[in-house]
C-alpha cells in the first residue's frame, strides 16, 4: 500500500531520520532557523535538533565549499540551498570539487 504525502512533510521526515542515526549529522543553510526554513520544512525539527542546525550567511558557494570539507572529513551534511537557482552559483564546489574529491586525492 502506499502512502501519499507533501513533498516537504518527506524531507522532513528524512531529515528526522538522519538526525536520529547519526548523532553528528547537521544541517546548514539560509534562514533555516527563522520559522522553521522558507517552506516551513524545519519546523518540527527545531525543538528536537536545534543545536545541529548552522545558520549561513547569504554566501551558497561558501558554505557549499564548508559542507564538502566537513564531509571530507566524515561528518554527515546537509545543505538546504533556498532556491534552486542558488544552486549554479556553487557549480565550483558541486562539480570541480565534490564530485572529484574521491580521484583527487587518492581515495
Amino acid at each position: 500500500m502506499t502512502r501519499e504525502i507533501a513533498f516537504r512533510d518527506a524531507i522532513a521526515e528524512a531529515l528526522a531520520e538522519g538526525f536520529e542515526r547519526h548523532p553528528e549529522m547537521i544541517l546548514m543553510g539560509e534562514d533555516i532557523l527563522a520559522k522553521g526554513g522558507v517552506f516551513g520544512v524545519h519546523r518540527g525539527l527545531l525543538p528536537r535538533f536545534r543545536d545541529r542546525f548552522l545558520e549561513t550567511p547569504i554566501a551558497e558557494p561558501g558554505f557549499m565549499g564548508m559542507a564538502v570539507g566537513a564531509a571530507m572529513t566524515g561528518g554527515p551534511v546537509v545543505v538546504e540551498i533556498m532556491f534552486a537557482d542558488f544552486l549554479t552559483t556553487c557549480m565550483d564546489e558541486i562539480v570541480n570539487q565534490a564530485a572529484k574529491m574521491r580521484y583527487m586525492t587518492g581515495g
